[in-house]
């Protein structure tokens, strides 16, 4: 097979679990030279795109720099990580597509579940990007960092890191096919989606490969070493456990064995005592850090630790939760005894007292017990131990068998029915699933356009709607009481000047009544079965609505669809605004829809999607998506910039004033009901974060919203 894999961790540059899973992966396809694997991953220190050697032809390596991408500063960080690889991945199948590029089509991508960087690309896909069509998309579930934020008792609400979680949860929930490396977190991600109302897509276990052992005799265990610590490879954080393994030995030590506790690893913040981890250990447990019992090593090379660990009693492994560790993979595959947390997937391979020690880590007595176990061993029982550990990783973690059944899984997919259903992370309400409307025999799309003195900027509107893709539309023009005599005399020659005869170009003259009444008067007027809103001043690229419209017929759950916006003005464009699937609760603190421009099921605007004229010009369009989330509807967001916003200095969004905190609190009073459904979340939501004046800014880094 030909597979493309997407990696924010890739040796040497970066290390990590998931970059000894990627550096297993690229030597077992570099062992089958009728496959071929590309790999993007990313360096940070490059000044733009390099396509590193390898020494098998089969292999390419592509790092990408994100800053060097230009939308860090506009999406975030990670966000910015996804959209590049979304589109240099489109990019390359368009070029193999045309036979520009001379590379096999991959039969699958693959991306790990981290950062939700896999999130666009699913969203294209579902989306129905033709060019990820066939391609089925694998997410492999190591251990989501939201879930890791969580364990590290991270305030889970704050920006950036909510939004992350939740892409996170997204591309789980879109995934063709979600590969766990245990059942341990399948089982774990299938809860988490369940309390949302969502559900696990297919899901299959396949534990992380190792490379086995060398051939022949192993290194000599040295069975009657004396041993003389217990240890820990890993980042000091507070969900890796090292506190509860203190705790335990602290009731060795304080009945007199003095055997020491080594941890390796990087320090990093410890939120709750809002220093290190490691400095809150020193301060916490001072008496046994200076009477040499609790040794802080820092960062070592993996060889040192090996040779030092032939003298260790045991390497402990005391996760609150761990996916598949490959701490443990390592050490078991080395012979090295280990005492591992029973949360989690080693337990899934490994049997307690054969291969190594599983206990409940949060049980101090038991966890101790563990330990008196490991130093009451002979050389013999531990020579024993070593061996039974080694052929069990031999056996269960296999690379090529690995490969063999994955390719396997993808190729089941080939015959898969086209989805037909969204994945929305907090489903609509069943009796807004509305089918798609039959063909229809006049329009297929109206276009509703508020228009108020907006002579100087109308024709680039309807410019960008002749060059739209989208056959059979017609254009709804709701003159709102025009004052201004240019702008009155303008709609005299539309037709003319735009190519557009009467049944193409409706104008509809009303007393000035503000944008949301003239809007809904459009949408009433309108005879095709889906609608679009369009302001007078703003713009559409020519795909926007036969994409959308694809959308909306795809799904039957999905009422209304938008897409990502770029901001323009007068000196052309200032920067994207990535907007995301319309659904609670996060929609109802802050506005992520283009909702000036979305495209409904005429159906679904008819029966919540009103405009509220006593709002008067100001968040009116966010409260009728708000009011389609009461009324149950869900909507979708292309991940494109397809919808143009005009910046101007005089628009009623940046004149408003006192009627945001006006308007925001008439939004929450009318929909009181869905503002207490999720109260909870609003208000963790709003300690953590403040008003939404302080992060609906455009271009904030991290946040999608602007």
């Amino acid at each position: 097979m030909h597979a493309w894999y997407f990696t924010f961790e890739y040796p040497p540059d970066i290390g990590g679990g998931l970059a000894t899973y990627m550096r297993i992966v690229t030597a077992a396809y570099a062992a089958r030279p009728a496959s071929s694997l590309v790999v993007f991953c990313l360096s940070q220190a490059q000044s733009g795109l390099v396509r590193r050697s390898h020494p098998h032809p089969n292999v390419q390596i592509v790092s990408l720099n994100p800053h060097r991408f230009g939308s860090v500063e506009e999406l975030g960080f990670w966000v910015s990580t996804g959209r590049m690889f979304e589109r240099f991945a489109d990019l390359l199948l368009m070029q193999i597509e045309t036979g520009m590029l001379d590379l096999p089509r991959p039969d699958y991508m693959e991306f790990p579940d981290g950062f939700g960087i896999g999130a666009l690309a699913i969203q294209q896909k579902l989306c129905r990007n033709a060019r990820y069509a066939d391609v089925p998309v694998v997410v492999t579930a190591h251990t989501p960092t939201y879930l890791i934020d969580r364990f590290d008792q991270m305030p889970e609400p704050e920006l950036p890191r909510y939004w992350t979680g939740q892409m996170e949860l997204q591309a789980i929930a879109g995934a063709d096919l979600v590969i766990g490396c245990s059942q341990a977190i399948l089982d774990l991600l299938s809860r988490e989606l369940a309390s949302t109302g969502a559900r696990l897509p297919r899901a299959e276990v396949l534990h992380n490969p190792f490379p086995p052992a060398p051939a022949g005799p192993q290194p000599d265990p040295q069975p009657d070493l004396p041993r003389d610590h217990f240890y820990m490879a890993s980042r000091l954080t507070h969900w890796k456990g090292a506190e509860e393994a203190i705790r335990a030995l602290e009731l060795l030590w304080d009945d007199g064995c003095r055997i020491p506790f080594l941890i390796y690893g990087d320090d990093a913040p410890h939120h709750a005592s809002g220093t290190s981890f490691g400095g809150y250990l020193l301060r916490r447990y001072a008496r046994h850090a200076d009477a040499g019992l609790l040794r802080l090593m820092g960062k070592r090379p993996r060889d040192l630790i090996r040779r030092t660990a032939r003298s260790a009693v045991a390497q402990l492994h005391p996760s609150h939760f761990d996916n598949f560790p490959y701490s443990v993979v390592e050490s078991m595959a080395e012979g090295t005894l280990c005492i591992a947390g029973t949360n989690g997937g080693i337990r899934e391979i490994a049997q307690d007292g054969r291969d190594l020690f599983l206990v409940d880590v949060q049980d101090r007595h038991a966890f101790a017990g563990a330990l008196r176990r490991a130093l009451a061993l002979d050389g013999a029982s531990r020579a024993a131990m070593a061996a039974h550990a080694r052929a069990t990783i031999a056996a269960q973690c296999d690379p090529q068998t690995f490969l063999d059944r994955k390719e396997a899984l993808v190729a089941s997919l080939r015959n898969s029915p086209a989805r037909r259903s969204f994945p929305f992370l907090s489903p609509p309400d069943p009796s807004c699933i509305l089918p798609t409307p039959p063909p229809a025999t006049g329009p297929q799309l109206s276009v509703v356009i508020p228009y108020f003195n907006m002579g100087r900027f109308i024709d680039a509107t309807l410019a960008s709607l002749t060059r739209s893709t989208v056959a059979g539309m017609e254009i709804v023009l709701v003159d709102d009481g025009s004052t201004d005599p240019a702008s009155r005399d303008r709609l005299d020659r539309l037709h003319a000047d735009h190519g557009l005869d009467a049944d193409r170009l409706r104008i509809l003259s009303i007393p000035n009544g503000g944008v949301a009444n003239a809007r809904n008067t459009g949408v009433r007027a309108a005879t095709a079965p889906f609608v679009a809103l369009l302001d007078a001043d703003d713009v559409v690229a020519p795909r926007y609505y036969e994409k959308a419209l694809s959308v909306l017929q795809t799904y039957d759950e999905v009422s209304f669809c938008g897409a990502w916006i770029e901001d323009f003005d007068t000196r052309g464009r200032i920067r994207n605004w990535a907007t995301w699937n319309a659904e609670p609760p996060l929609h109802l603190v802050m506005n992520q829809t283009n909702c000036q421009s979305l495209v409904y099921k005429r159906e679904a605007y008819l029966r919540d999607g009103w405009h509220d004229p006593d709002l008067r010009m100001f968040l009116d369009d966010w409260d009728g998506m708000i009011s389609l989330l009461a009324g149950g509807h869900r909507g979708v967001m292309i991940p494109e910039p397809l919808f143009g916003y005009r910046i101007r200095a005089g628009s009623i969004f940046r004149s408003g004033g006192g009627l945001w905190d006006i308007n925001y609190g008439k939004i929450t009073r009318k929909h009181a009901a869905l503002y207490d459904r999720w109260g909870a979340f609003l208000a963790a939501f709003l300690n953590v974060n403040g008003p939404n004046r302080h992060y609906h800014i455009a271009g904030k880094p991290g946040t999608m919203p602007r």
